[in-house]
């Protein structure tokens, strides 16, 4: 056996009136009854928003709206209307809520009234829209450390290279001085020769020349590797960088469409 249970509406309507914020309009927009839940969101006691116009509540955009023209004229109609909607309190204060447009007819079926049925959510709307303002945020701070960290690196990089620069010019010059000094030891060198005995004391100072130049070429070489090294790996932090600029661009890109996308679903 199928067992049904009817409802007391008396109940029902108790029940609702006691959770929910319920407002009622007749067809010129004015509050013709609310109930102390709607009331008490809004800032005002029950006996103030009698008579009050249904614009009073709206923002002044919305009020010269072409979607507030269409709500009223389906109200009327007898459409019933849900939306997430926000709305003005006495204070001034913007004010979420979860609403429904109920249009109420008469026995002979014309609509005579409108009964709106809503929760407040202006706290977990203002909690979503402060998550979207971080996550807007984040790719902003994202971008402003990724340049500040580029620039960081360039100049570092650009140091380097003067630096190398400077070394290279030094290395050319002691090698200079080094070809220029085996030129003297081999001048010395053939001096001794042909002085005979008396050029000894020539050939050991020539000597001692070249293995000194040798040994300075050997430094220069050494310094020369390395500054190439050094070069080589600088362009690669220089190439690097730009590559991970570009592709922290293209993730902001990819991150404010995403955010834009998550912004449209929760509003």
């Amino acid at each position: 056996m199928i067992m049904t249970q009817v409802l007391h509406t008396d109940a029902v309507i108790t029940a609702l009136e006691t959770h929910l914020a319920m407002i009622e309009f007749n067809l010129n927009k004015e509050v013709i009854w609310v109930n102390r839940n709607f009331a008490s969101a809004m800032g005002y006691r029950p006996e103030e928003m009698s008579g009050m116009k249904h614009q009073s509540f709206c923002t002044d955009a919305f009020q010269k709206s072409e979607e507030y023209k269409a709500l009223w004229s389906n109200l009327k109609k007898g459409k019933k209307f849900q939306e997430k909607i926000e709305r003005v309190s006495k204070n001034g204060s913007l004010l979420w809520f979860e609403a429904t447009y109920i249009p109420v007819a008469d026995e002979t079926g014309e609509v005579t009234a409108v009964l709106k049925i809503a929760t407040n959510i202006t706290e977990q709307e203002n909690r979503t829209l402060n998550i979207i303002s971080e996550l807007k945020s984040m790719p902003e701070e994202l971008a402003e450390l990724v340049v500040a960290n580029t620039k960081e690196s360039s100049q570092a990089v650009l140091a380097l290279q003067k630096q190398t620069d400077l070394i290279s010019q030094t290395s050319k010059a002691i090698s200079h001085i080094s070809s220029q000094t085996n030129m003297v030891a081999l001048n010395a060198a053939i001096e001794a020769a042909r002085v005979g005995e008396q050029g000894k004391g020539f050939k050991v100072v020539a000597d001692e020349i070249r293995r000194l130049s040798t040994s300075v070429d050997e430094a220069i070489d050494k310094v020369n590797s390395n500054v190439e090294h050094i070069t080589k790996e600088a362009h690669k932090v220089s190439s690097l960088t730009n590559t991970l600029q570009a592709i922290i661009q293209e993730t902001q890109i990819k991150f404010t469409a995403t955010i834009t996308e998550f912004e449209g679903a929760a509003t």
